[in-house]
């Protein structure tokens, strides 16, 4: 399963560029969802949805804290590569913006990425895709800064780490 590392990231420092969001479906961190409306009752919560035009869709970055819940007590995960945002309960996104940096393995990206090239979020698909050139209109873009690693215990998954370019 695909695991996110944050770099710096405006959501990390101002609450308005992050959004609590749930999907119907389970949703790996490194997910990228648009927000369809609000969870009805709920004033901070919003429902997540697959991109279906990137070109006028703003679309978010999942990354929840790797925590399961064991008899009613929230624990950190040892083992990230378990986690997966699960259906109906609530999961952290953040709205990207340009300057941002993130690592994400591999697995969460569809293609083969290659260093100063670009990811874009793809119509239809929660996983963003490797891209040569930048010539679609999508609103949010990545340019591949580094072909990297994320360790998780003795393992070393293959990461690349994007550089947003791009963003509303």
């Amino acid at each position: 399963m695909q695991i996110v590392n944050l770099g710096t990231m405006a959501g990390t420092n101002v609450d308005s560029f992050i959004k609590n969001v749930q999907n119907t479906v389970e949703m790996p961190n490194g997910s990228f969802v648009t927000i369809a409306s609000q969870v009805s009752g709920q004033p901070d919560l919003y429902v997540a949805a697959t991109p279906t035009d990137v070109t006028k869709e703003e679309v978010l970055l999942v990354r929840s804290p790797e925590l399961i819940e064991v008899n009613g007590l929230r624990v950190d995960l040892t083992d990230v590569t378990l986690f997966t945002n699960p259906a109906n309960r609530p999961a952290t996104a953040f709205h990207l913006k340009v300057g941002d940096d993130f690592t994400i393995t591999d697995d969460g990206i569809t293609g083969v990425t290659t260093k100063e090239k670009y990811v874009i979020p793809v119509n239809g698909d929660i996983k963003p895709a490797a891209a040569d050139d930048l010539t679609g209109n999508t609103l949010v873009a990545m340019k591949v800064i580094d072909k990297t690693t994320i360790s998780v215990g003795n393992r070393r998954i293959p990461a690349t780490k994007l550089l947003v370019v791009r963003s509303v």
